[in-house]
């Protein structure tokens, strides 16, 4: 993608510091959207740095140049800025804007820090300029260092759109408006403004091939009481589904004519916006006497929740996935140590299982083949250069996940490969510990995620032992693989996705871990759905089932670590998993799972 080496990249941004008269200029891990997963086009900080991680800040100055990242990234930041002159500042509490304190301490006072407001969230930006503002150092954000900079940028994508069938969305699109339209009614706002793909995909019944792993599309979209509009690059857009978007009360225009139509909305009109999910610039556009309000995307609410259709259709997809993990660990056991095997054979076997199932439509996130060591790195992604051979001995960390027509699955299983260590054995255990504490919660309606968060860790902490990353997340139905506005995390309050209380219809990831640098890393991770469990006179209780089928291994177990309810926890589970995708085995696969899940011997 990049023409030049992040050290050259970085001499010219600082070459359009000096001529513009900034003292600083910073860079986000996003683009208009605040996605996760960009196209080409917005990897900015990529283009800068040559970082791949998914969270991090670049700040730039004539004389220094830092990267603000968090724990999972810290092994592959160090590697992927090796010789770069970009330094690793290593963040204490994960997406805490902490490069603001280091702004303050070293710039003085009249300084100027550049950012281009399209690729900064208007919460960031507040805090941002509140961090600085006070210390006399003006934030300007409608500085573009990059685009002149950028020699054969990538363009934008030009995939067509597509309809999501209303069979799998389980509601039309006539029915979403509506639900968003009633949402806003109580929000007292008249209209919302969505920047974020997954919110625009989920409303429109549409999809589309604009990222890796997500089935999103580039656009904006505004819903008022008796209009909506997508703004999108018409080249995009086939015929027949914008004749029925018309039918449905949907304006389609051009992607660049946001500004201008938003400028045109209702003058005393009440818009609803996320600040954690729309640029700085964006609002900028309302016209100056409209109403303002902020809180989380009604539509993120909606989607979140989801219908017994869809949790119907996601748990046929688990099995799907079910299926497609145990013939993977079968071949994996049967062939390691007889013909060579590495991490990438490894993660091309998964990929050509799981397209094998009906309604599959690729990955849902970079896959996780790690083993050994790299299996310390909890984002660790296979290279052809870091790519090493799977050995009859240690472990094997397996994290993926398939997009269905279905739903979105997030696995993560790790396997013995032979040789297993008692410490191994001691992770694994304390690890499994946490996921069955979290899996088996009953819980007040109105619980946080973060209240959740501390069982997955007490029997780790009691070892003094802790992982660096959050408990879990959301997870989208044929959208992203991370999607708000739950979580389970350690640190409440953060941001505006770690106040939402756990509600029926969610789905969460649970995925506990164990890394020990040089060494192995454990990670065990299942999805749950957010259920209702019983009213008491004390209130009214909610719980988790668990979503995903695939085998936990019960020959890494301690089982003097686990008491007599997780026990009978992993007999359960593993049956219920034996029993799901067992009729989709051969003979030999069957005979196998049920020795790794402990029903045989």
């Amino acid at each position: 993608m990049a023409s030049s080496s992040p050290a050259q990249n970085i001499a010219a941004l600082r070459r359009l510091l000096a001529e513009r008269s900034l003292d600083a200029y910073v860079i986000p891990a996003t683009d208009p959207h605040m996605s996760e997963y960009l196209p080409e086009h917005w990897k900015a900080l990529f283009w800068a740095s040559g970082f791949t991680g998914s969270a991090g800040t670049l700040v730039v100055t004539k004389n220094f140049a830092g990267l603000w990242t968090d724990s999972r990234y810290f092994l592959a930041a160090e590697q992927q800025l090796a010789g770069s002159g970009i330094e690793l500042m290593k963040l204490v509490v994960p997406h805490t804007p902490e490069f603001v304190d280091w702004l303050v301490d070293t710039l003085s006072e009249g300084a100027t820090v550049g950012v281009d407001g399209n690729l900064l969230s208007r919460q960031w930006y507040k805090a941002l300029e509140a961090g600085t503002r006070p210390h006399g150092i003006r934030v300007d954000p409608n500085v573009d260092l990059v685009g002149p900079s950028w020699q054969n940028r990538p363009p934008l994508p030009a995939e067509p759109v597509f309809e999501f069938p209303v069979k799998f969305a389980g509601a039309s699109r006539k029915e979403k408006l509506g639900q968003i339209r009633a949402a806003l009614s109580v929000q007292k706002a008249d209209y919302t403004v969505l920047s974020s793909l997954d919110d625009i995909a989920w409303a429109f019944n549409l999809r589309g091939r604009d990222v890796p792993y997500n089935p999103l599309f580039v656009a904006h979209a505004a819903i008022g009481p008796n209009e909506a509009a997508l703004f999108i690059d018409p080249a995009k857009m086939p015929d027949d589904i914008r004749s029925k978007l018309n039918r449905d009360g949907i304006r389609v225009f051009p992607y660049d004519a946001a500004t201008a139509w938003l400028g045109k909305m209702p003058a005393k009109a009440s818009i609803l916006i996320d600040p954690k999910r729309i640029s700085q610039n964006l609002p900028g556009a309302f016209p100056a006497t409209a109403k303002v309000l902020e809180g989380i995307n009604v539509t993120a609410w909606l989607k979140a929740c989801k219908t017994p259709a869809e949790t119907a259709h996601t748990r046929g997809t688990m099995v799907k996935d079910g299926v497609v993990l145990t013939k993977f660990f079968y071949w994996l056991s049967q062939t390691v140590g007889k013909q060579k095997i590495t991490e990438l054979d490894a993660e091309a076997k998964l990929h050509e299982l799981r397209r094998e199932q009906k309604d599959n439509v690729g990955e849902s996130f970079g896959t996780i083949s790690a083993y050994g060591p790299h299996a310390a790195m909890p984002h660790y992604s296979a290279t052809p250069e870091s790519n090493i051979e799977l050995k009859p001995d240690g472990l094997y960390l397996l994290d993926s996940g398939g997009q269905y027509l279905g739903g979105t699955t997030d696995t993560t299983r790790v396997i013995s490969l032979g040789n297993i260590t008692e410490e191994q054995m001691t992770d694994y255990t304390l690890v499994l510990k946490g996921l069955i504490a979290v899996c088996s919660a009953r819980f007040p309606r109105g619980t946080r995620g973060y209240q959740l968060d501390t069982p997955a860790r007490q029997a780790m902490w009691q070892r003094g032992i802790n992982f660096g990353h959050g408990t879990g997340h959301g997870v989208g139905y044929y959208l992203n693989v991370h999607e708000g506005p739950q979580s389970i995390s350690p640190t409440p309050g953060a941001t505006a996705v770690m106040e939402a209380p756990m509600m029926p219809g969610m789905i969460t990831s649970v995925e506990p871990g164990i890394y020990r640098a040089g060494k192995h890393g454990v990670r065990i991770e299942n999805l749950v759905l957010c259920v209702e469990d019983e009213k008491t006179e004390f209130g009214e209780f909610l719980g988790f089932e668990v979503l995903t089928i695939a085998p936990i291994f019960t020959n890494l177990v301690q089982k003097s670590l686990l008491t007599k309810e997780e026990s009978a926890w992993l007999k359960a589970y593993n049956k219920l998993v034996i029993r799901k995708v067992g009729k989709y085995l051969t003979e030999a696969e069957l005979a196998w799972l049920k020795l790794c899940c402990g029903a045989s011997r």
